[in-house]
């Protein structure tokens, strides 16, 4: 598979959570797995950014200019995080603002490639009663773009799996309703 991942946000959007979906995933589908989170004053709203390698890889740390996809659960962590992401790879933000990106950083995207895309987010978990869950609504959003390379069928098992019980339908439908979302 050979797909390196950004997760940012900040303490208490489910980061960790997020990270724990796809290595999980990727793990049952019998790929190695290598990972390594940073946190900021997590606990008080401070940034968290986890690295994460699919196959291949020996490093847990992802150097600038090499990730394939960035997954941002807040604006201002996808403009400190952006670096991260290779030319023509993938970015996926939490934010509902649609296009919020300022007009040097839309040049940046254009000139490397980078497919930006934005969802609500929170707006489809406050929809569910769950504001906890935008980062699953973010994770199927992501999902549904076949670059991604994780299947619908493989994610939704993982969240049905690691998901406290008392958390799982609220989870499925938060990834439901953002894989539904249309590009």
């Amino acid at each position: 598979m050979d797909l390196k991942m950004i997760l940012a946000g900040v303490g208490g959007q489910g980061v960790l959570f997020a990270t724990r979906v796809f290595s999980e995933t990727a793990l049952a589908l019998g790929y190695d797995v290598l990972g390594s989170e940073t946190h900021g004053m997590s606990q008080r709203g401070g940034s968290v950014v986890s690295h994460l390698k699919i196959d291949g890889y020996e490093s847990p740390l992802i150097r600038q200019g090499t990730a394939d996809v960035l997954l941002s659960f807040d604006e201002d962590e996808a403009y400190r995080t952006l670096a991260f992401v290779r030319r023509g790879g993938l970015c996926f933000v939490s934010s509902p603002h649609g296009d919020f990106w300022d007009n040097g950083v839309k040049a940046y995207l254009t000139k490397n490639n980078i497919a930006a895309h934005s969802l609500a987010a929170d707006e489809i978990a406050l929809e569910l009663g769950s504001p906890r869950s935008a980062n699953l609504a973010l994770i199927g959003y992501a999902v549904s773009v076949p670059e991604v390379r994780f299947g619908y069928d493989e994610i939704k098992a993982t969240i049905e799996r690691i998901s406290p019980s008392r958390f799982k339908e609220v989870n499925l439908r938060a990834f439901e309703g953002g894989y539904g979302r249309k590009q």
